[in-house]
C-alpha cells in the first residue's frame, strides 16, 4: 500500500484541515486508504494526496460539495483537471466583482501546479540536522499563519539590535489548523539578550531532518511529505514543534521565499556528549 500518512499528518502536507478530512470522507469525496479497526484511526497514502489537492482547491473557489461532486465526476470519466479548471475559470470571470477573488484563488492553483512540477525535477536535498540551543524573544497564541506579517514586525521592532538570527514560527501541532493554530513567533537574540516587553525563552538544541523550500508559504507542502516520508522509512516517530525558518521572504526584484522546514522526531533532544 504504500507509506502511510496518519490524519494529522495528510492535514499538514494538504493545508486541509482534520475537520474538514473528516467531512470529506463522511460526504464521500475522499476516503482514508486504511481505517484501523481497532482505534478507528484513519491512514493516508500518497497516492490520496492529489486528491486532497483537488479538493482543497476546488473549496477555496468556494464550490458547493455537490459542485465539488460533480467535478470530480467528470475527472472521474476522463476529463483533464485542466479542462475543468477552464471551464470554472471561464463562469467566474463572467460574475460580478464578488466572484474576483475566486478567480484570483484559480489563477493561484494553475501556479501552484507549475511550481509542483518544477520541484519534481528538482526536489531540494533533504538532510539530518542538529539545531543548535538559541535564545528567543517568543509571542506564543492561537491564530492564523498569516498572523506572522503582524507578529514579526513588533518582535523585530521590540527587539532592535538584540536580534540574532532569522525569525521563525514553531507549531505546536502536526496538523493543519485554518484558524486557531497553536503558534509561537520565535526571533533569535544575541547570548544574554534580555529585551523590555517581549517574553524570552531559551531553546534546547534538537536533531531534525531539515528541507530548504523556495517558494512561497503555502507551497511548502510537498517538503512536508518528504520530511513525514523520511522519518517513516527510517521508523522514526515524528514529533512537535515543527519549525519553520524564513530565511528569505519575496521581495519587489523578485527574489523567492526561502523557508527552511525542521522536523524533529521523538528521541531527538539533547545529544549524548559524554
Amino acid at each position: 500500500m504504500g507509506r502511510m500518512y496518519a490524519i494529522g499528518e495528510m492535514s499538514r502536507i494538504t493545508g486541509l484541515s482534520v475537520k474538514a478530512l473528516r467531512l470529506y470522507q463522511e460526504k464521500g469525496l475522499l476516503e482514508p486508504s486504511r481505517v484501523d479497526p481497532s482505534s478507528g484511526y484513519r491512514y493516508y497514502t500518497e497516492r490520496d494526496i492529489p486528491l486532497a489537492h483537488t479538493l482543497r482547491a476546488l473549496r477555496d473557489l468556494r464550490l458547493s460539495l455537490e459542485e465539488i461532486r460533480g467535478v470530480l465526476a467528470e475527472l472521474s470519466q476522463g476529463a483533464s483537471l485542466a479542462e475543468q479548471l477552464a471551464r470554472v475559470r471561464a463562469r467566474l470571470a463572467e460574475e460580478a466583482a464578488s466572484a474576483q477573488r475566486s478567480v484570483l484563488a484559480l489563477d493561484t492553483l494553475l501556479r501552484h501546479q507549475a511550481q509542483a512540477e518544477e520541484y519534481l525535477r528538482a526536489p531540494p536535498p533533504l538532510l539530518e540536522h542538529w539545531l543548535p540551543p538559541v535564545r528567543v524573544a517568543v509571542h506564543r497564541a492561537r491564530g492564523r499563519y498569516s498572523d506572522a506579517s503582524e507578529v514579526f514586525p513588533r518582535l523585530l521592532a521590540t527587539c532592535g539590535p538584540h536580534v540574532a538570527g532569522a525569525p521563525f514560527c514553531l507549531l505546536h501541532e502536526a496538523e493543519y489548523r485554518e484558524d486557531d493554530a497553536d503558534l509561537s513567533w520565535c526571533v533569535p537574540l544575541a547570548p544574554g539578550a534580555t529585551p523590555e516587553g517581549v517574553h524570552v525563552e531559551e531553546l534546547p538544541e534538537v536533531q531534525t531532518a531539515v528541507i530548504v523550500h523556495s517558494g512561497p508559504p503555502e507551497s511548502v507542502g510537498p517538503s512536508w511529505a518528504r520530511l513525514f516520508a523520511h522519518l517513516h522509512a527510517k521508523e522514526r516517530t515524528p514529533s512537535i514543534p515543527l519549525r519553520e525558518t524564513y530565511l528569505r521572504v519575496a521581495t519587489k526584484d523578485g527574489a523567492s521565499w526561502l523557508t527552511e522546514l525542521a522536523l524533529p522526531w521523538v528521541g531527538s533532544g539533547l545529544r549524548n556528549r559524554t
